[in-house]
């Protein structure tokens, strides 16, 4: 098994332990912070009809859809950063992400808080990280194997 010096932490790092799919966990790190910021701008930019930036009216399906979607990837690619995944601890970080979001939707007063956005943003959460979980799982079993039959 092929395994190489971290100098920063001092410890030795193994292929498995800083990539995963194929891709650094910087890189999934990026993804979740591009995607967390995505979701602040387009939430907090005013509804169609107001004068400045504006983000198009979509109407309640289309937007719980999208919060659904948008959470579901920030909390699967926060999963995907994790070398040691917390999935509750995720799921509470992301949640209460985004119920600021909302709240600062309701402070600011362009956009109004919506409990049913919460919602959205927390089960969207709960589905990425289940799915992400079970990524992870299922690309685990097959490293296991190599490294076990680059040993043996």
């Amino acid at each position: 098994m092929r395994c190489w010096t971290s100098q920063a932490a001092g410890r030795v790092a193994t292929p498995e332990r800083t990539r995963f799919l194929g891709l650094p966990t910087a890189a999934w790190w990026v993804s979740a912070i591009t995607v967390g910021v995505l979701i602040t701008v387009v939430s907090l930019l005013p509804p169609r009809g107001t004068p400045g930036p504006q983000i198009a009216d979509l109407g309640e399906v289309i937007a719980t859809v999208g919060h659904i979607v948008g959470y579901l990837l920030l909390a699967g690619l926060i999963v995907f950063a994790q070398r040691h995944p917390q999935p509750w601890l995720v799921w509470i970080v992301v949640s209460g992400y985004g119920a600021l979001i909302e709240i600062a939707q309701g402070i600011f007063g362009l956009r109004s808080f919506q409990w049913s956005d919460m919602v959205a943003n927390s089960l969207g959460a709960a589905v990425g990280i289940g799915i992400a979980v079970l990524v992870r799982r299922r690309w685990a079993a097959p490293v296991a194997r190599l490294a076990a039959e680059e040993s043996g």
